[in-house]
């Protein structure tokens, strides 16, 4: 499950303009999809009172946020209730620059490539 949010929460990226206040604020009331190498598409919300919430089939999760510093995230999962809460917060660089409408690809860790779209509304 934490590899799940971290693919989908590392490859959120938003324009220049919007990081300079809040790297996220073209997020806030839009919709980040991705689509992993195997097909899996997972939905992102990213909201401004800093919670998110993701699906993935029939899964849903949520959690909330805290910046780091400029460009780093940390991510912590609370629903469900993570059964090892020492892996309930992972921190990721947040990078790029992408507006809505926007659609891209980005490589994994393990050298995959992931489909993602920033979209308007929910």
């Amino acid at each position: 499950m934490k590899r799940i949010l971290l693919a989908a929460i590392a490859v959120l990226s938003v324009s220049t303009a919007a990081q300079a206040a809040d790297p996220f604020a073209n997020a806030y009331g839009n919709t980040v999809t991705q689509v992993l190498p195997d097909g899996t598409k997972m939905i992102t919300y990213i909201n401004a009172d800093m919670t998110w919430e993701q699906h993935v089939g029939e899964q849903t999760m949520k959690g909330t946020y805290a910046w780091k510093d400029a460009s780093h995230a940390c991510f912590t999962l609370t629903d469900p209730a993570p059964t090892d809460p020492a892996q309930a917060t992972s921190c990721t660089e947040i990078k790029g620059e992408h507006n809505v409408g926007d659609t891209w690809t980005e490589m994994t860790a393990d050298g995959k490539t992931i489909t993602i779209s920033l979209s308007a509304g929910r």
